[in-house]
């Protein structure tokens, strides 16, 4: 494959489903090298062995963003596999909802971990090549639960709402390293987090959702970013499905 990511490595976390297979598939697209990673390690492997029977280049690894040790050794390993990292998908993550009288302070506690300290864990090792090498992309997937509160949510958007803010940190700190540092904030997405979650909502078949935007609708705002040049950045990107408005 050849496209405007020629020669660029990517890793993309929660990338055997939803919104992380839709950004990864469109980076192998447009000509990048793609590791592949999620807990499921056969997952990943299959996902990699995907793109490459399309003509891309990727290899499949098993970690759970959770862990610094798993973390480090990811990109570790896709550096030496692939010959080096120039642009982190942290995608990965979980929802479970319910009100607050009610939720389960486990479960806040889960997310928690997940979807703030995974992508910071992930973060923080994809930094090590990206500031020796003076270069690379880094964008974070949050939600529009990241910029406003929704009744039962109130778990799921705080550590949206982290992802955030641990973003805007890390941006100004690295602004003037050669690393750009977005936040992507999409509302409601066609993928099997509805499915996984603990509410009936927006399940498949129904009409709220096939209202949703699709992974490749999240992959394309992704390339809004890559395709920049690279003294122009977008620091955050709010975006729904044209049917809401919030």
């Amino acid at each position: 494959m050849s496209g405007v990511l020629d020669g660029q490595v990517a890793l993309v976390t929660g990338a055997t489903s939803g919104i992380g297979l839709g950004i990864a598939q469109r980076l192998s697209a447009e000509g990048a090298a793609v590791c592949i990673v999620s807990r499921d390690g056969a997952r990943s492997r299959a996902t990699a062995e995907a793109l490459v029977q399309a003509g891309g280049r990727a290899v499949g690894l098993a970690a759970d963003v959770r862990s610094v040790d798993e973390a480090r050794q990811a990109v570790d390993t896709c550096v030496e596999t692939l010959g080096g990292l120039d642009i982190l998908v942290a995608n990965a993550g979980i929802g479970i909802i319910g009100s607050v009288a009610e939720a389960d302070p486990a479960d806040w506690r889960a997310m928690m971990d997940t979807n703030y300290l995974g992508t910071a864990i992930v973060t923080q090792a994809a930094l090590r090549p990206m500031l020796a090498q003076g270069r690379g992309d880094i964008v974070a997937i949050a939600s529009a639960g990241g910029t406003k509160g929704y009744p039962d949510w109130s778990g799921y958007c705080a550590t949206k709402w982290a992802v955030v803010g641990f973003m805007d940190c890390l941006a100004q700190e690295v602004t003037e390293r050669g690393i750009r540092v977005t936040t992507l904030c999409p509302g409601g997405v066609d993928t099997p987090f509805w499915d996984a979650l603990n509410e009936d909502i927006n399940r498949q078949g129904t009409a709220g959702r096939a209202a949703l935007m699709q992974p490749a609708d999240i992959a394309e705002t992704v390339m809004l970013q890559l395709r920049l040049p690279r003294n122009v950045l977008v620091k955050r990107t709010l975006l729904f499905p044209t049917s809401e408005w919030h």
